[in-house]
């Protein structure tokens, strides 16, 4: 009749990593929503997205690579890489958004190409500073309290996320942003097309009545 189960600190745990877990889901629709309200699109945002996906697989290789554990840190650094990811891609595709307004005639492709060289150097220097800026707490042994978790961790989830997210993101938002337009582009069209049919059946049936 005995049994045995984790309890106490084991049990508080978990319940705050399911926490954190409703957190980061809640992070990414609140910048979801932001970005839909900015491009004036509900596909757009999806372009800058894909650059979270890929700055948390960043993330476990970092973690795998130096022998980090994951814990309450480590989630609480994913949770902010969160808002320092999309930074780059918001700035990107906003770049590419203006300068299809201004340049109404030029193709896609010679824009985003156009917006990728002029972001990139403000891109990288961003990423650099923001890297060194947390390197030595990466490094160090600082603790929450003198005797609590380490910061470490939570330097290493945005250091780790947050490079491999701007290698990937280079190419990854520009690719999806030109296919996002193109979708766009042929529904457009064929709702377009669409409707001139359906004028064209109704008018018929209407001569031959």
């Amino acid at each position: 009749g005995y049994r045995w189960s984790f309890q106490g600190s084991f049990q508080r745990q978990d319940e705050s990593q399911q926490v954190m877990m409703v957190n980061m889901l809640l992070a990414v629709a609140m910048i979801y929503i932001v970005m839909a309200a900015l491009f004036e699109s509900l596909l757009l945002p999806t372009a800058v997205i894909g650059s979270l996906l890929f700055s948390l697989v960043g993330v476990f290789w970092t973690f795998m690579l130096t022998g980090t554990s994951m814990g309450i840190m480590g989630m609480i650094g994913m949770l902010v890489l969160m808002g320092i990811v999309v930074n780059n891609g918001i700035v990107l595709v906003d770049r590419i958004n203006q300068d299809r307004q201004e340049q109404p005639e030029a193709s896609l492709r010679e824009l985003i190409i156009q917006a990728s060289e002029s972001r990139l150097r403000p891109i990288l220097m961003t990423v650099a500073t923001t890297v060194l800026g947390l390197l030595p707490l990466a490094l160090g042994g600082t603790q929450i309290g003198g005797d609590g978790p380490s910061y470490a961790p939570m330097a290493i989830a945005i250091i780790g996320g947050l490079l491999f997210s701007t290698l990937t993101s280079l190419v990854l938002v520009p690719l999806t942003y030109w296919g996002l337009v193109n979708l766009i582009s042929g529904w457009t069209n064929w709702r377009q097309q669409s409707v001139r049919y359906a004028d064209k059946v109704l008018k018929t049936r209407g001569d031959s009545v």
